[in-house]
């Protein structure tokens, strides 16, 4: 009996230390121009380049790996990322003490592939282009390393760096880039989700960021946003068996639940704490290839499909 007590507990205890918590971090920060007001923020950036981080309330900005100078009574800060490539952290604090831990993302250029290779990992080759002219479809500049040690590093307080990978094939390094304000508006959806009564800690994907190559290799278009980082195609499960859940609780899985998650984000459309998030809404039925699920992007202009 006190095996089964001790089960159980542990039971609980596991369920409840994944649940969705609340990652405010009680005051926000602007980092290039993306307002943050969650405790683990992350910046994706070219070597050597400028990191602005500012607040309307003063705040302390420290890095043991990164330059960092105040520049307006400190409300407003510098930090120069690295020369090489990888991970660094940065810690931004209020006068209350509470904090914001910044990722600072350090790109390895593109100019460094190798015909459509960057060490080793096909990336394949961005229009040289941009999309009717518009500079949201101008290709990256560089793409962020990953490797067994950082793959699992936590872009914000919900999502990691695994969830983006491209699925194609292949072994590390690889690849990828995400646009800071679709990590914006994912952990925004995930609370408007969580107060539906849908208790998750994050999405499932389908989807992240793909590459070039293997996007064409999909037979899908030249400029979707997935090439950009700009795009996630995503579903709620909360039983963590990799679909989506039976949202109605019909004892179907369908395009029925499909919907209810559609319409969650529809729905957000009108309000004005949505408009940074403005973008491309898709609806996806399951098909052999697939289960059901959405697609999210960060475009700057209404599309739905």
């Amino acid at each position: 009996m006190k095996k089964y007590l001790l089960f159980v507990v542990s039971v609980c205890a596991l369920l409840q230390s994944s649940a969705y918590t609340d990652e405010r971090a009680g005051f926000t920060i602007t980092v290039n121009g993306e307002l943050n007001p969650y405790r683990i923020f992350s910046t994706f950036v070219m070597p050597g380049s400028e990191v602005i981080i500012s607040s309307t309330e003063a705040i302390t900005v420290k890095s043991t790996q990164l330059t960092v100078n105040s520049t307006s009574f400190n409300t407003r800060w510098r930090v120069i990322a690295s020369s090489k490539s990888g991970a660094y952290t940065v810690d931004v604090t209020n006068q209350s003490g509470k904090l914001i831990k910044v990722n600072v993302l350090t790109l390895t250029p593109l100019t460094q592939l190798k015909g459509e290779y960057l060490n080793g990992y096909r990336i394949g080759l961005y229009p040289e282009q941009p999309l009717r002219g518009n500079p949201i479809y101008n290709a990256p500049k560089g793409l962020f390393e990953v490797t067994p040690d950082n793959k699992d590093l936590m872009l914000t307080p919900h999502f990691s760096v695994r969830q983006f990978l491209c699925k194609q094939a292949g072994g590390f390094p690889k690849y990828v880039i995400v646009r800071e304000r679709l990590l914006l508006k994912l952990e925004y959806m995930l609370e408007r989700v969580n107060e539906k009564g849908y208790a998750i800690e994050t999405f499932g994907f389908i989807s992240g960021y793909r590459t070039p190559f293997y996007n064409k290799s999909i037979k899908n278009v030249q400029y979707s946003r997935h090439v950009y980082g700009g795009a996630a195609d995503i579903f709620i499960d909360q039983n963590k068996d990799g679909s989506m859940d039976d949202l109605n609780k019909d004892g179907k899985i369908d395009e029925k639940d499909v919907r209810i998650f559609y319409d969650i984000v529809d729905n957000e459309y009108t309000k004005d704490r949505y408009s940074a998030f403005v973008g491309g809404l898709g609806f996806y039925r399951k098909n052999s290839n697939h289960n059901g699920f959405i697609h999210v992007d960060v475009r700057g202009s209404k599309a739905r499909w």
